[in-house]
């Protein structure tokens, strides 16, 4: 639980900066919006798993979420990390058909289907911070282990930085390219990225009482026993405790959990399964 938190990488400022300059602030804001979208994918695709996103960095090329996502499976990690690109192909494609149906929103939407189709396919690049990168750990760590896996997705990181890099000393000698060197720099600070703050998070976790700094409310809440955990994350709050009583089909109380149970008891259910 707990406030989204929206941060700018300096990277960021620079690149909006540039395309300042080069008269295509519209560009910028339109692949911005198409990035946060796409991290939208990403969260909707957590909740589920009864994960929501800590924080959001924009970056050149997209926003960074990466870190920690303890006690996720393998395979629910894989359906969030695809569902950001997944999500700019979906958007992508309805503009795509609307042209069918209204041909003079053509122009004015262009540039948003080309946006979301390029940010798809960038984010399909096997480095980090793109998506392409957490999948590749997610896919070498059920042969290799996690700590394998990424010192593997690193170095394949570093290559395609060197790869960018030299494309941008070529494109010296012919017409300069910035983006690309840009690029560069966001898989690099992707790869050497020891300590990444932005993280999914447990939506349970500032329910425990370990996470009291000075008070906290208390709510008291009352569900049926046939709610799904999935169910209960939708009615919790930001920064409370809570006190569940569960009742079955008859309206008899078959479970009462305290504010300091909560936390662990649903750390033993997947979104899922039934409350009791």
């Amino acid at each position: 639980m707990g406030k989204l938190k929206i941060r700018i990488h300096p990277l960021f400022i620079i690149f909006g900066i540039y395309f300042a300059f080069t008269g295509k602030v519209f560009s910028f804001l339109t692949y911005t919006f198409c990035a946060c979208v796409h991290e939208l994918g990403h969260s909707l695709a957590a909740e589920k798993f009864g994960y929501r996103l800590k924080n959001v960095t924009l970056m050149p090329y997209g926003a960074l979420v990466s870190g920690d996502m303890t006690g996720m499976s393998l395979g629910e990690e894989c359906v969030v990390v695809i569902a950001g690109p997944l999500t700019n192909l979906i958007l992508g494609s309805l503009i795509l058909s609307s042209w069918w149906l209204f041909p003079e929103t053509y122009p004015y939407t262009e540039l948003a289907a080309q946006a979301n189709f390029a940010l798809a396919a960038i984010n399909l690049i096997p480095a980090f911070p793109l998506d392409g990168g957490r999948m590749l750990v997610c896919l070498l760590s059920k042969k290799f282990g996690r700590v394998k896996a990424v010192r593997v997705a690193k170095t394949v990181s570093y290559v395609f930085t060197a790869a960018a890099l030299a494309l941008f000393v070529y494109s010296c000698f012919k017409t300069i390219n910035f983006s690309v060197l840009f690029f560069a720099l966001f898989v690099f600070s992707g790869a050497i990225d020891k300590n990444a703050a932005d993280t999914y998070v447990r939506i349970f976790d500032c329910m425990s009482v370990d996470k009291i700094k000075q008070f906290k409310e208390i709510k008291e809440i009352a569900v049926k026993s046939s709610v799904t955990v999935k169910k209960l994350y939708r009615a919790l709050t930001d920064g409370c405790l809570y006190r569940l009583y569960v009742f079955n089909e008859n309206g008899e109380l078959v479970k009462k959990i305290e504010p300091y149970e909560l936390s662990d008891y649903l750390m033993t259910k997947t979104p899922k399964e039934r409350i009791v």
